[in-house]
């Protein structure tokens, strides 16, 4: 999503005259968009911010801001303490980002009930793949979570709008778009949710690849699995946050199921689509979190085979509910179960990265290798990340057999299939490149 809203300020940026700068030192206009959904995330924000206060006193005439959630939690007092920052916005605020970067000064974090952005097309970056924001906001409210203070509450797009944003990107020639959303699950616009915005976006030409994010296991529309089974071009993955496994945890995280929800969904799911790829969220050392509730934890991650997750240390975030309990859990112990659970869940991508030898998957070539120009990176239906070992063009599908596996990552050679031509990139004169 933060890339999403950085894509959203460099478009209205953009369309107000300016032009991107190839380096920071030469740039006139500084924006921080930032995220504060964990502090490290916000230590690193600010650590950013810093650094700009030699080249602020170095050129006085450039404009600092700092957009996104750290704003709209820090508020007024980013401004006192880093008196350099010229201007501050909050996620509903972006409009205002051409009159900032002129010459108004101050806070500007007010949450809106209807700050869409649904008018702009904020596709940037490289083909063929990209972001499209379906909904803003989240009404859970779990017990560790600031989002519903940073973000305001859950509203969803128009599904013509959404529709139009990627009829654009396919015309340009993106191939793959990802539907963003903090609860996707709760997609609705006058009665049609998420599984008729995914049918239909599967309609729309020059489009090969649709995938959903983030999914709520309290709230998941089985209809889905139906339509992503149907589908052909929706991707046969789903990110499910587990966060606890242990169901006395979840309840005290505000997460509104149980473990064996949890579990119930992932059995209803595989035998719909027995090979999906799972990935998910997980916090260790939540407040009160006993050994015997992180052991259910690493034993509900070894039963489900996650093919990735995301693992965290739990830290408290200011305004959530969680910041007023008892922080039970030291840090030694935090991070003890932090490493356990990371060699745990490695075990797993390591077992299930091996099994794809000698499997056939069709691929979405992302772009060139960037250590071997003769390879090309690509991205499989289950969302993995696969080296093709042949340059070929960006935004081809091409059958891989997978022949190896280095880390995690699938090594593969294209599979020649009898009367189809497989299109080649063009290989860069890298002598050139170098003078």
């Amino acid at each position: 999503m933060n890339i999403y809203d950085s894509n959203l300020i460099a478009s209205l940026i953009e369309k107000d005259g300016n032009i991107k700068a190839e380096t920071i030192e030469n740039a006139d206009i500084i924006i921080v968009n930032t995220c504060a959904v964990r502090e490290h995330a916000v230590n690193r924000v600010l650590s950013r911010i810093d650094s700009l206060k030699v080249l602020k006193k170095r050129k006085p005439y450039i404009r600092i801001g700092v957009t996104g959630c750290v704003p709209q939690q820090l508020k007024e007092k980013l401004l006192e303490e880093k008196p350099f920052i010229d201007f501050v916005l909050g996620p509903d605020n972006l409009r205002k980002i051409t009159s900032c970067i002129k010459d108004k000064n101050g806070t500007f974090v007010k949450l809106f009930d209807t700050s869409l952005y649904s008018d702009l097309s904020p596709a940037r970056g490289e083909l063929p793949e990209t972001f499209v924001s379906a909904m803003r906001g989240c009404n859970n409210f779990c017990s560790y979570c600031i989002v519903p203070y940073v973000r305001g509450k859950e509203r969803s797009r128009h599904i013509e709008d959404i529709l139009n944003e990627v009829g654009k990107l396919g015309k340009l020639g993106y191939k793959r778009v990802t539907f963003l959303g903090q609860n996707i699950n709760n997609y609705k616009d006058r009665g049609k949710g998420l599984p008729y915005l995914l049918s239909e976006a599967a309609k729309v030409e020059g489009i090969e690849r649709i995938s959903f994010l983030t999914s709520h296991p309290a709230y998941f529309p089985l209809k889905v699995i139906n339509v992503m089974k149907d589908e052909p071009k929706i991707e046969k993955f789903l990110h499910l946050p587990l966060q606890s496994g242990s169901s006395r945890i979840l309840k005290a995280m505000n997460r509104g199921y149980t473990q064996e929800k949890y579990k119930g969904i992932i059995d209803k799911i595989r035998t719909k689509i027995e090979d999906i790829a799972l990935s998910t969220d997980i916090i260790v050392g939540f407040p009160y979190e006993t050994e015997k509730d992180f052991m259910e934890t690493l034993n509900l991650v070894k039963m489900i085979d996650f093919d990735f997750a995301y693992m965290f240390k739990y830290s408290p975030r200011k305004y959530s509910l969680a910041n007023n309990f008892i922080d039970t859990v030291n840090e030694e112990t935090k991070r003890d179960r932090l490493n356990e659970l990371i060699r745990v869940q490695s075990e797993v991508i390591k077992k299930k990265s091996e099994a794809n030898k000698g499997k056939i998957f069709d691929v979405l070539i992302t772009g060139e290798n960037e250590k071997n120009y003769l390879a090309s990176n690509g991205i499989t239906l289950y969302n993995k990340r696969v080296i093709v070992k042949e340059r070929i063009c960006t935004g081809e599908i091409v059958k891989v057999r997978i022949e190896e596996v280095k880390g995690w990552t699938p090594i593969g050679t294209p599979v020649k299939e009898p009367g189809k031509n497989v299109a080649l990139g063009l290989v860069p004169n890298r002598q050139k490149r170098r003078m």
